[in-house]
């Protein structure tokens, strides 16, 4: 018994770390499923008041782009970046921190120290960031 309980437990285990997440689609965002992603002014990096959050919300249409940061990215933060149906980029990214690329990266590439990828929600693939031991530990 407690050696199919371990066994179930090194499965979910291993299940959670190769799991990849991808941005919100805009169907969660018009749903407001954003599931602890924020959404941020691209122009001076603050979160988005509640008005321009509801224009953002009711505006967009389409995923542009998802980008993790370079090397001064502490906290291993996504954006992902959506239009309108003008093409619009809106002025607002949605972000939410530690994640890693994923293992198979084929459809990222690299821009000016960071990674972007733009071939689809679906496709833009990333892993949640684990955090090593020391990392944990408090100095």
């Amino acid at each position: 018994m407690q050696k199919k309980l371990l066994i179930a437990l090194c499965s979910l285990f291993a299940c959670s770390l190769s799991y990849a997440d991808t941005c919100p689609s805009v169907q969660d965002i018009k749903t407001n499923k954003l599931h602890g992603w924020k959404a941020y002014d691209s122009d001076e990096d603050t979160q988005l008041p509640p008005k321009r959050l509801a224009i953002f919300k009711k505006e967009v249409t389409q995923f542009v782009l998802a980008e993790l940061g370079n090397e001064h990215n502490k906290n291993n933060t996504m954006r992902c970046y959506y239009s309108d149906s003008n093409g619009s980029h809106l002025e607002t990214y949605l972000a939410k921190d530690h994640f890693s690329l994923s293992k198979s990266k084929s459809y990222w590439y690299q821009v000016s120290g960071s990674m972007h990828c733009a071939a689809g929600v679906d496709k833009c693939k990333f892993n949640p960031y684990v955090l090593s031991q020391n990392q944990l530990a408090r100095k």
